[in-house]
């Protein structure tokens, strides 16, 4: 489980509410915008209360732990910590922490995975780092939104069905991401009018090393049974060098057996949509768009499957 650790602040509204509401600042909302992207629990930092569960109700207090000395922090610390073991697995659980170091410093001694992405930000840093994660991914969602709503594609798919020129999405079959389904790849070609054999290159022809793409799902098959045979499906046979060092390696059957199981996966779990750009140059520069886009959203990382 990933759990969220947010700091109070000292502007709240007058009168009594949900803790998850009280809050006031910038910072703080941001911060909580933050962490429900990528937790599945999230607990407020509250130098009155200790740890508070959003939902909780309170009235608005004045005060901080800025404020106090270290043996009243430590003795806060103690506290919140006998709450969250109640709550959460110190041990297994991972803390993404969003607090300033009076806050945190006595518990991350005790909690074993933890990230504190804004350490020894400024707050006006702070409140960039989150701007700039906030917006990316606003804009990933947006991306996602489109893509979904596009004609989806499925194997067999007809050459007639498929535009010459174009960029094309793919998703895999569990694979989820902002409330949809997850973009896994991205990719396009660059001869003229060869969108249709760029995708049977994925698809239908069993060649591994015309395709990173199949290379990558072989990658992950082998690891998958602990097969040794890794270290020369990663390589590169269309190269001359490779051949005459590393051709004595190859099985010529493991690699069919291979490429077939490939074949059947993407066939049966992966689909497709198509943005149609006539142009080369264009169709890179979206291409690299659209990647930097969703590798930098967090909240587009695999599931433990993909």
């Amino acid at each position: 489980m990933k759990v969220g650790l947010v700091a109070c602040c000292s502007k709240k509204l007058e009168n009594k509410s949900l803790a998850k509401e009280l809050y006031q600042n910038t910072l703080f909302k941001s911060s909580m915008e933050y962490l429900n992207k990528r937790c599945d629990n999230i607990f407020i930092l509250s130098a009155k209360h200790g740890l508070l569960e959003l939902n909780e109700e309170i009235e608005p207090y004045d005060l901080t732990l800025n404020k106090m000395n270290r043996n009243e922090r430590i003795s806060w610390s103690k506290e919140v910590l006998e709450k969250l073991k109640l709550k959460t697995n110190l041990q297994h659980d991972e803390f993404i922490i969003l607090a300033g170091n009076n806050y945190r410093e006595e518990l991350i001694k005790n909690i074993k995975k933890y990230d504190i992405p804004m350490e020894k930000l400024t707050i006006g840093k702070q409140l960039k780092f989150l701007k700039e994660d906030n917006s990316m991914d606003n804009i990933c969602e947006k991306l996602h939104l489109i893509a979904n709503k596009l004609p989806r594609y499925y194997f067999p798919f007809e050459k007639d069905e498929i535009c010459k020129n174009g960029i094309y999405i793919l998703f895999e079959k569990g694979e989820k991401a902002h409330k949809s389904e997850r973009i896994v790849r991205i990719s396009t070609h660059t001869g003229d009018n060869n969108l249709h054999n760029r995708l049977k290159e994925h698809f239908i022809n069993e060649n591994k090393d015309r395709s990173i793409f199949r290379k990558n799902i072989g990658r992950v098959l082998l690891n998958k049974n602990k097969d040794d045979y890794l270290s020369i499906w990663v390589i590169d046979f269309t190269r001359r060098k490779n051949k005459e060092q590393f051709g004595d390696k190859l099985d010529i059957e493991k690699q069919k057996d291979l490429e077939r199981q490939i074949s059947k996966y993407i066939q049966n779990n992966s689909s497709f949509v198509i943005i149609e750009i006539p142009e080369k140059e264009s169709r890179l520069f979206y291409e690299s768009k659209i990647i930097s886009t969703v590798s930098s959203c967090k909240d587009c990382s695999s599931s433990e499957h993909g």
